[in-house]
Formats: structure tokens, C-alpha cells, sequence
């Protein structure tokens, strides 16, 4: 009988909410949890059952069994625990936005070749029902070649002055910001749609309010050109005060295609098309892309805060579970299921590059290049 494949956490917050979960139903037993307070991350790992719990890497891979390590700390501190996995020979997977700057991201993946180990970005949303099925569409070449690409996500929020959030979230020198927390999705579907980011024009904002100590984004638009030609705009606000609006549009020289979002987060979601005679048809979900209903996560002392709320309701598990799933099969020596894949630490040196543009274009008010991989 073969030995369980083994992996540890590195990361209380949503590697504790959303990766301890998908691992284990991707069939991935979960070994260990690392945190910066033994004492705290024990009390968090009690409840899910976790036999070790520690604020030391190299104590968790003692464990000759444990041959994977997924990062999900604020992404200042992404680097040393990446590098000491694949020091080790352990495949990895890195959290999202993958590193302060592509300097950084650029290092962690050659380390990552180097080593000859597997890795893989938690762009989880790849294998998102509805996204996955919109680039089945476009990449069929149902609406022609794609022209245009329109995203845009507005979440009603409600931060308080006082209302907890991680530092990295509103601290610039940290990496953070909610272009660094989401338009690292938005850009990794651009990618993987369209092919390359060449030049952006890019708007940074902090919105919420009362926060004085917030020196990174809340608020972003970016206009964009991909090497292919096609031309984008995605929008994106954390504290919208307003109705919940997302969208997502591509136009084709045939036609077009949307996921039809409802009125709230997590509501079901729809793709469809339209032809160039404005015949319009919603394209049914295939059986291999529709995922399970979210379970809300489990344990409710741990969650504490409104932050932890957005990231217990489950919503990330199941695509999450994929990815994972992905991942054992490629250990394992087997094929993957389904054309999805994993997005690889080539293409989040990709992202972290457009991140940085974007950041720059901001500051300067002008379009900026996207510096090669």
C-alpha cells in the first residue's frame, strides 16, 4: 500500500481557512501547520486536528513523508519560507500575489527549476466553473479572435476605522493592496485567455474610509494591451459603498461571450454568448466543471474578524481542491483531469511584472511596459 502524500501549511489565516480543507479532500493528508507563535498556531490547529503545529519549517519537514509545502503568509514573507521548501526538495505551492516584486519572483522561480521541483501559484480561480467554461468558450474560437476584455468588480465592503484587517492588506512595502489581493486573479485570466500583458495604464485609489493608515490601493482601473492585440479594461474597488456589481465580457470578432453574475457574491453563475447577428445562448455547464456547493468553514471561535469572513465562507475550497488535486496527480506520476491547469511560478512571475507596471504607471500617469519574464 502507498504511503499517504503528506504536505504542510505555512500560514494561519486562509491557509488554515481554505487550504488545510482542499488539501484533504484533494486527498492530501495535512502533517503540519507553520505560524510565527507556537502557542497561537497550536490553538488554531487543535479544532481541524492537525498533529503538528509549529512556528519552525524545518521541524515540519523532519518528515521525510511530507513532500509538499503550500505558502499562504502576507506575501513580504513568501520568499524565505519558498526557498527553504525547495532547499528541501519539496513541491510548492505560493500563495497570490506572489512576491513583493518580480525581482523576487523571478528568483523564487528559478530556484524552483533548478530544484526540478513542482511548482504552482494559488490562482485557484482557474478553476472557477464559470471562468474555466468562458476560456473553453473563447478558446474554441466560438466568438471568433478575441478583440476586448472587460472585468469589473465593485464589493460593497463596509470596513470600519476599527474593524481588524491584516497589515499586508493596507501596507504598500508589504506587497499589499487589493490590486496585489485580486487583480492578481483579474491579470492571471487575462494571461491565460489572451497570452501575455505587453503595456498598461493603471489608477491606483485608497477609498475607505477612516483609514489613515493605509498607504496601499483599495481601488484600481487598468487599461491594458496583451502581445496578441487584444485590449482590456478591468475595474476593481474593495469599499464600493453601493451595490454588489461584477462582470465579465470578452468581444470576438464573431461575437461575444459573458459570465452572467447575480446580485450577490456566490450567487450561481452563467456563461453565454452571442453570435454577430446578436443571436444570444447560454452555453450549458459540463458536468466535469461544475463544482460543489461551498460549506462555510467549520470552526467558528477561529473566525474572528470580518477579513475572516470573506475567507471562510468557502467559496475557494472547492476550485482549490482542484489545483490540489492537480498537483497530487502530477506527483503521482498521472495525468491530470480535465484541460484546466495550475498556474506555475513561470506564469506568476508573469503577473508579479504586470503588478508592477501597474504600480508604476500610477505613480507616473503614464503607459508603462511590462518588463519581459
Amino acid at each position: 500500500m502507498n504511503a499517504p502524500l503528506k504536505a504542510v501549511v505555512v500560514g494561519t489565516g486562509f491557509g488554515l481557512f481554505t487550504h488545510t480543507r482542499a488539501l484533504r479532500e484533494a486527498g492530501i493528508e495535512v502533517a503540519a501547520i507553520v505560524g510565527r507563535d507556537r502557542a497561537r498556531v497550536a490553538a488554531r490547529a487543535a479544532p481541524l486536528g492537525i498533529p503538528l503545529a509549529t512556528d519552525n519549517l524545518a521541524e515540519a519537514l523532519a518528515d521525510p513523508a511530507v513532500r509538499v509545502v503550500t505558502v499562504a503568509t502576507p506575501p513580504h514573507a513568501h520568499y524565505p519560507f519558498v526557498m527553504e521548501a525547495i532547499a528541501a526538495g519539496r513541491h510548492v505551492v505560493c500563495e497570490k500575489p506572489f512576491a513583493r516584486d518580480a525581482a523576487e519572483a523571478r528568483a523564487m522561480r528559478d530556484a524552483a527549476h533548478a530544484a526540478g521541483v513542482i511548482h504552482m501559484l494559488g490562482a485557484e480561480f482557474r478553476f472557477d466553473a464559470a471562468q474555466a467554461l468562458l476560456a473553453r468558450v473563447v478558446k474554441a474560437g466560438t466568438i471568433g479572435t478575441p478583440r476586448h476584455f472587460l472585468r469589473i468588480y465593485h464589493q460593497p465592503g463596509g470596513l470600519t476605522p476599527e474593524e481588524p484587517i491584516a497589515p499586508w492588506w493596507e501596507d504598500a512595502a508589504q506587497g499589499g493592496g487589493f490590486l496585489g489581493a485580486f487583480g492578481s486573479h483579474m491579470f492571471d485570466q487575462v494571461d491565460g485567455l489572451f497570452g501575455p500583458v505587453a503595456r498598461v495604464s493603471g489608477l491606483l485609489q485608497a477609498q475607505a474610509p477612516g483609514r489613515p493608515q493605509r498607504s496601499a490601493d483599495d481601488c484600481y482601473s487598468v487599461q491594458f494591451e496583451c502581445a496578441s492585440g487584444v485590449q482590456g479594461l478591468i475595474l476593481a474597488a474593495q469599499e464600493a459603498r453601493g451595490a454588489f456589481v461584477m462582470a465579465t465580457s470578452v468581444t470576438g470578432t464573431a461575437g461575444g461571450a459573458w459570465i452572467q453574475s447575480g446580485a450577490n457574491y456566490g450567487d450561481p453563475e452563467e456563461v453565454w454568448v452571442m453570435d454577430s447577428a446578436g443571436a444570444a445562448r447560454q452555453v450549458p455547464m459540463p458536468a466535469d466543471l461544475a463544482l460543489p456547493p461551498p460549506t462555510p468553514f467549520p470552526v467558528a471561535e477561529l473566525i474572528q474578524t470580518e477579513m475572516d469572513r470573506w475567507h471562510t465562507m468557502g467559496f475557494d475550497v472547492p476550485p482549490y481542491a482542484r489545483l490540489f488535486a492537480e498537483l497530487k496527480a502530477r506527483i503521482e506520476g498521472r495525468e491530470p483531469a480535465g484541460p484546466e491547469r495550475a498556474a506555475t511560478f513561470d506564469d506568476a512571475v508573469r503577473g508579479q511584472a504586470v503588478l508592477d507596471a501597474v504600480r508604476a504607471s500610477s505613480a507616473s500617469r503614464a503607459w508603462i511596459e511590462v518588463a519581459a519574464a
